[in-house]
């Protein structure tokens, strides 16, 4: 007789939370979440561990095995690092999160301005304040690479931190009438409106780029920012004329709110008819290994200053370092400290400092080239407590014995102008033996008028010794100088002198001339003066 019916099997049933230790090979099914789970067994009969495997149905996730987390070090299995602490994979992907998780697309032609300050402003302002400034929110955002179009500027809120993937590769370009980039309160005010000091903002590893004539930065009533790798580009064409709306990096400040503490490093200024424009109130500023290229103005300061209480130009920018910076291709000034244009006790922009810069042959010269008739100043003071210390300056006609050409010499003025002190890096030259007249030793001057020239040397001449400092007025087409030194083991033979130069009958506009002379000693033979530079400009 054929079988026609059997007993039905039943395996255990239930909720999730009351699935039992299923024995060896027994199911269980949970109603409650649609699974299925069978008995491991025994770690004696060669189970690797006692437990219930969930078998995969549609009511599994695909990631069922990889919903738990466990670091393990970068050898992975082979040398496990011992922790217990267990992850789901939806908190370990919460570490990080990138402007595509709001919908923002990188294609350079997608609007992206709204995905991007939505980004911004959920991470750093809404779930900021909804939690107590609750600092688990402040997570860094990530920008992919690609070019993220936007039409208006984005704003930048305290702690917000942004990271692209480098300054060739993550790229976010401004098509709008303004700015790339402003700061903002944690109430969304952005410029006059802003109530609470800016802070701790930090942006790395992209480029800030406007394709019309209009910012990069606008700092506003900010403290703490840290620009890190960070490329602001404009659209000024070398040769091109000033425009003050082209600002790759400004401040404004209240009285009450002052810009203070920035950092640019390994950063990169290009393509605005002004790459860096301070009026307002602000301190300490640091521009460190930084590329300044293809502009009106390199650096401008105090260009708006007004001595208004009510508006934050109290002071003036103030404390403005640059160190180990290039510059080139700048067709006025690279670093331009205006006069105060108001009467008033107190002067803007003092301490600005340049220490350690290169300033390319192309600079200063009105995009006219080396030699040209229209230079200005590469580096001008027009306030006082300024230095230039220990920069070189590419542009060749400073190192010719002529100031300018034949016919008008004040055509070519100095590398450093104004008011502050300009200290040249250390050089070596020899003075021969037996140089009984006057003769120039190579070291060379601007006559303008109203310099201190303060000459640092030592020289060595056989078994002497000498260190001296020579001083040097000079007065237009005059100069005296005073040598004051002290010798050891002998008399060394040398005499400095000073003269101005025939170039022009203008007082004012000749070179001086620092000369030597030399005993006849064949024994101590010629002399070797390694000498420093520092002009009271």
């Amino acid at each position: 007789m054929p079988i026609v019916q059997i007993s039905r099997i039943q395996h255990r049933r239930g909720k999730r939370t009351d699935l039992p230790q299923l024995a060896a090979g027994e199911l269980g099914w949970v109603i409650d979440e649609q699974r299925l789970f069978i008995g491991n067994g025994t770690v004696s009969d060669g189970a690797p561990a006692v437990g219930n495997t969930e078998i995969v149905t549609s009511g599994s996730s695909a990631f069922t095995t990889a919903l738990n987390h466990t670091y393990k070090g970068y050898l992975g299995d082979s040398t496990p690092i011992t922790t217990s602490q267990q992850r789901t994979l939806q908190k370990r992907l919460d570490d990080y999160v990138s402007v595509k998780d709001f919908g923002a697309v990188g294609d350079d032609s997608t609007a992206d301005v709204t995905a991007i300050q939505n980004a911004i402003n959920e991470i750093y302002i809404d779930t900021d304040t909804t939690v107590s400034n609750d600092k688990r929110a402040r997570r860094i955002l990530f920008f992919p690479a690609g070019t993220y179009r936007i039409n208006a500027a984005l704003k930048i809120p305290p702690y917000a931190h942004l990271v692209g993937e480098g300054p060739d590769k993550t790229i976010i370009r401004n098509s709008g009438n303004n700015a790339v980039m402003v700061t903002q309160d944690t109430s969304e005010n952005v410029g006059e409106s802003i109530t609470a000091l800016v802070d701790q903002i930090q942006i790395s590893n992209m480029t800030i780029k406007n394709s019309v004539a209009y910012g990069g930065m606008s700092i506003d009533r900010a403290s703490k920012l840290y620009f890190n790798n960070v490329r602001f580009e404009g659209s000024y064409a070398s040769g091109g004329e000033d425009d003050s709306n082209s600002k790759g990096v400004t401040v404004t400040s209240s009285t009450a709110l002052a810009c203070t503490k920035i950092n640019f490093n390994q950063c990169q200024f290009s393509k605005f008819a002004r790459l860096v424009d301070m009026s307002f109130d602000v301190d300490n500023v640091r521009f460190n290994n930084c590329d300044f290229s293809e502009a009106y103005y390199g650096a401008i300061f105090g260009d708006e200053w007004d001595n208004s209480t009510s508006n934050g130009m109290t002071l003036g920018p103030r404390g403005i370092h640059f160190t180990g910076n290039s510059w080139s291709d700048i067709g006025l000034q690279a670093i331009y400290v205006k006069p105060k244009n108001v009467t008033s006790s107190e002067a803007p922009s003092r301490n600005i400092v340049s220490y350690g810069n290169w300033y390319g042959e192309d600079v200063a010269n009105n995009f006219q080239g080396v030699n040209s008739l229209n230079e200005v100043p590469v580096i001008q003071f027009d306030q006082d407590e300024c230095t230039s210390m220990l920069d070189f300056f590419e542009r060749t006609d400073q190192r010719d014995t002529d100031f300018g050409d034949s016919t008008d010499p004040s055509n070519t003025p100095p590398e450093v102008q104004g008011i502050g002190i300009h200290t040249k890096a250390i050089r070596q030259i020899t003075l021969s033996d037996n140089t009984s007249t006057a003769t120039d030793t190579g070291i060379y001057l601007p006559g303008l008028s109203d310099k201190g020239v303060r000459i640092t040397y030592k020289i060595n001449r056989g078994t002497t010794f000498r260190t001296g400092v020579m001083v040097i007025s000079a007065a237009g087409e005059f100069c005296t100088a005073n040598d004051d030194y002290e010798e050891s083991n002998g008399d060394a033979g040398v005499t400095l002198t000073a003269k101005t130069s025939d170039g022009d009958s203008t007082g004012g506009n000749d070179t001086i001339r620092v000369q030597y002379e030399t005993t006849n000693n064949a024994v101590l033979g010629d002399a070797t003066m390694e000498y420093q530079i520092q002009i009271l400009v």
